[in-house]
């Protein structure tokens, strides 16, 4: 009893602070309209607790009037009739759950504004799901699910019987809705691109079930090398029409082959929005241990569009991260230090460490002439550009392989670069060496997504659990602690480990995450704080692909990595420090404030020549370091500022029409090292000056 009137005092309290102010001085004001009081962050509930009812766990309720509201009042009477799948009217609700920021409730009478609210009914044999605010409604066909609303703006996860569906409500995403065929462009491009690339299939020893019962037919790529005069990939022009009349509908029955290792070896993905609507559609991916797809397509046939009331919100607690059990105590001293550190620590990217097994020690293939390279460019700018500043973190990249045939992947791994990390790097906080950052990526030859190639089904399967063993001894040989950062840039469309290469199933790069964490346990690795580091703006777009989507958890990461370039060729979409790092603080502050962030790579470029003059913006890129150390160094920082405890410059170019289109490069040596010697960066000598006085005045805060 005392829990339950303590629930009941917290609702009231709730309320009571929603109107006067959570902490009697401050009203609740909502200027970045993201649902939450910009003073302390707690829901901008409207309504009072009278109309919530009693907040209650996640049991079936059973009060009528709040059938009678939801199935007759809160759209019109004919809404949710289904009489397909039992609904014919309000008293054939059996049961129903009603969830409202966050929390259930054993009734409902009214939905508010800033509302965040889903309803659940049941009858004896199914369950129709209500997505208020996102406006959207289905049925599933049981009436024994978990429902998952960790990501609810994003995605919402349902287990039942044998499956697992992600549900994404999109709206307002598609960014071609100026031009004609916007859906079109839109789906090829952000969606299906790979699902409908036969190469995708066999690479992957995936089969397509439905490929000749899909509805739809493929333009393949032409001898002209695109589908559509445009794209180098296949394309469909239209959905399956006749599914669903004044529907365009995608479908896809996907076995996962070679599947002993695989909890769920069937995909039923299904894409949906009505006809002439380039905004709003469902996206329905269903993994199973057996082929569902009637289930499926049961789904998208209930499925429907209603007026969003209210506001999605997140429900992704922002909680401390944890220190790994496992971890050394040279580990956790480090990770201490990094994390309550009042300067930054710094690094430059310029060279990966070779990995190819011939290249691995001293004499051996191209290890000499990458370790001199690597050390030239080191002693260039800490001595030179930086005026004496050290690096503090070394930073390298190694993936699974070489090799645009995957076939031969097996035979042309990379190896973890042991020998040369314990020449650059051997840092731990304190012995005056930098500490490695180690980034290593689930793809090979660098990215296939252009070739149809993702490793992660065989990751799962299996298969490289013999490599992953090497790669944790060869760490744990290492010694010194490591700053492992895996899969960088997940939520995108360029690499490997992304989800529109892998089903439009962010939880096949947990699982793989999560895989290679148990193998680095069962090996004894101590040493390795792991960073997850997503890229500041996700793409596809889409609420299944966002950035949270691919978090594996609190258990298997400790650091925060953060990524945003300011390319700095166009004057007038020139972004500052602050601005960048500023906004991506804003963008995590509801789930990660506590944690501490080091910007895996990051640069201000100083224009490239594919664009315009080679160095053009270079008095911008000098502006932008002095107006981040201005950041760094204020005597009051800022809440993302604090938040930063590390940062590595990404001093290498971007290529392309023939000239350099990101010049992020900003120091080489005079003769320049590696292949592109005729480069030369002295133009950028006042940005050196601007790193110089910066950590200068780092110096003073010590």
């Amino acid at each position: 009893m005392k829990k339950f009137f303590a629930m009941i005092l917290g609702v009231c309290m709730l309320a009571a602070c929603c109107v006067t102010g959570c902490d009697g001085v401050h009203a609740h004001t909502d200027s970045d309209n993201d649902g939450k009081c910009d003073v302390c962050g707690e829901p901008m509930t409207e309504t009072p607790s009278a109309d919530l009812g009693n907040v209650v766990d996640d049991s079936i309720q059973t009060d009528a009037d709040s059938f009678q509201y939801v199935f007759e009042e809160l759209y019109k009477s004919t809404t949710f009739r289904d009489e397909a799948a039992g609904f014919g009217s309000v008293e054939d609700i059996k049961g129903g759950r009603f969830f409202i920021n966050g929390k259930y409730y054993d009734k409902i009478s009214s939905v508010g504004s800033r509302q965040d609210v889903k309803v659940e009914l049941y009858n004896e044999q199914n369950a129709m799901m209500i997505n208020v605010s996102a406006g959207m409604a289905f049925t599933l066909p049981t009436t024994d699910v978990d429902v998952d609303y960790t990501l609810a703006q994003y995605r919402t996860q349902y287990k039942f019987d044998d499956s697992v569906l992600t549900f994404s409500a999109e709206a307002d995403r598609n960014p071609y809705t100026a031009k004609a065929n916007a859906w079109y462009i839109f789906v090829n491009e952000w969606a299906i691109r790979h699902l409908v690339n036969e190469k995708y299939y066999e690479n992957q020893n995936l089969t397509w079930l439905n490929k000749d019962t899909c509805g739809f037919d493929i333009t393949p790529v032409g001898e002209n090398g695109t589908s559509d005069g445009e794209h180098a990939y296949p394309t469909v022009k239209q959905g399956d029409l006749e599914f669903r009349p004044g529907y365009e509908v995608y479908r896809f029955d996907v076995k996962i082959e070679d599947a002993e290792n695989v909890e769920y070896p069937y995909y039923n993905i299904g894409i949906i929005h009505e006809v002439n609507e380039v905004k709003k559609a469902a996206y329905f991916v269903m993994k199973s241990k057996e082929n569902k797809a009637d289930v499926r397509d049961a789904i998208l046939k209930s499925w429907r569009v209603i007026t969003p009331k209210g506001k999605t919100r997140n429900y992704f607690e922002n909680l401390d991260p944890v220190q790994d059990p496992h971890w050394s105590e040279e580990t956790k001293e480090f990770f201490n230090q990094f994390m309550t550190q009042r300067t930054k620590s710094w690094g430059v990217f310029s060279y990966s460490m070779p990995g190819q097994a011939d290249s691995l020690v001293p004499g051996s293939g191209s290890y000499d002439q990458y370790l001199e390279w690597s050390k030239q460019i080191e002693e260039f700018i800490e001595e030179t550009a930086w005026g004496g500043k050290k690096y503090d973190v070394y930073m390298t990249y190694t993936h699974l392989g070489w090799g645009s045939n995957y076939s031969e992947v097996s035979q042309a791994h990379h190896y973890y670069p042991l020998a040369m990390s314990k020449e650059l790097a051997g840092g731990n906080g304190k012995n005056g060496k930098p500490v490695l950052e180690f980034t290593f990526q689930y793809t090979t030859n660098n990215n296939l997504v252009d070739e149809e190639i993702t490793p992660l089904f065989d990751i799962m399967r299996g298969k490289y659990d013999e490599y992953f063993t090497r790669l944790a001894n060869d760490i744990k040989e290492y010694g010194k602690p490591v700053m492992f950062r895996l899969n960088n840039e997940m939520n995108t469309d360029w690499t490997s480990y992304s989800g529109i290469m892998n089903l439009l199933d962010p939880d096949i790069f947990n699982a793989t995450w999560i895989r290679l964490y148990n193998i680095f346990i069962e090996n004894g690795v101590d040493n390795v704080i792991w960073v997850w580091n997503p890229i500041a703006d996700s793409c596809p777009y889409s609420g299944w692909g966002e950035d949270l989507c691919y978090f594996p958890g609190r258990d298997y990461v400790q650091l925060l990595g953060g990524t945003n370039y300011e390319a700095n060729n166009d004057r007038t979409k020139f972004q500052t420090f602050k601005e960048r790092y500023g906004s991506l603080y804003e963008k995590n502050k509801s789930y990660f404030s506590k944690w501490g962030m080091i910007i895996g790579e990051f640069a201000c470029g100083s224009g490239g020549n594919a664009s315009g003059q080679l160095g053009r913006n270079k008095d911008l890129q000098e502006e932008w370091v002095r107006g981040m150390f201005e950041e760094l160094n204020a005597e009051d920082p800022a809440p993302y500022v604090q938040q930063i405890k590390g940062l590595i410059w990404f001093n290498c170019n971007d290529y392309g029409n023939g000239g350099i289109t990101n010049r992020y490069k900003f120091a080489d040596t005079p003769k320049g090292t590696g292949s592109n010697k005729s480069e030369t960066y002295t133009d950028l000598e006042p940005t050196w000056k601007a790193f110089q006085k910066g950590f200068q005045d780092a110096e003073k805060l010590k």
